[in-house]
């Protein structure tokens, strides 16, 4: 089981419970966890928490570890290459210069989502869980990322902060985000986003 696992997901990458069924698949669920529990006991595969494994490598200090963070990315943003989510909040507006606030919780909109806001904790790290307006694509993430920020900020805090300014024209330039592109997500975000994107004046970055 664990080089079938090890093929598939490699090592000190998350692991969760049902891929590790899906991959079993042939053989009885009591089986698939008597052989995870023996796995266990071997440390072959860490349980990092419930649901939630690894299969470690050797290090100085002992069996590596994986991050919350690590978890928070396959499970809500992305996985291989597939998008289905984004950071919001001030770690979106951290990642523009926007702010230097330290957030008490990772703040997430995810397809992977069915309420429109929930809390939950993993290893005791507080995660906002937000439902995705649209479903959110490798194809729209970039566009949809421009979105949330200017949702969730005020025109002047962007006028006033040249490094955000900055970031936000570079990113627009990098990912090539046209002007149609937000235009089509418009819709389902608030009437005050497209306000503070116009009001940015980074209408004029689009292509």
């Amino acid at each position: 089981m664990i080089k079938r696992l090890k093929n598939k997901f490699g090592v000190n990458e998350p692991i969760f419970t049902n891929e590790i069924l899906s991959e079993m698949s042939e053989y009885s669920r009591p089986r698939i966890f008597q052989l995870m529990k023996l796995a266990e006991n071997n440390e072959e595969l860490i349980k990092f928490e419930k649901g939630i494994y690894y299969i470690p490598t050797e290090t100085r200090y002992g069996k590596s570890l994986i991050s919350v963070e690590q978890v928070i990315r396959k499970k809500y943003i992305s996985d291989k290459n597939e998008i289905f989510g984004i950071y919001s909040g001030l770690l979106l507006q951290q990642n523009f210069m926007l702010t230097t606030q330290v957030p008490t919780a990772i703040e997430i909109v995810t397809n992977n989502e069915t309420m429109w806001v929930r809390e939950i904790k993993i290893k005791n790290r507080s995660i906002v869980l937000k439902k995705s307006r649209i479903p959110i694509t490798k194809e729209n993430v970039d566009a949809y990322t421009i979105l949330e920020l200017f949702t969730n900020i005020d025109t002047n805090q962007y006028l006033n902060n040249l490094s955000a300014q900055r970031e936000v024209k570079n990113f627009i330039k990098d990912k090539n985000i046209k002007c149609k592109d937000v235009l089509t997500l418009a819709g389902f975000f608030p009437s005050k986003t497209m306000k503070n994107i116009m009001g940015s004046e980074i209408i004029n970055e689009f292509t």
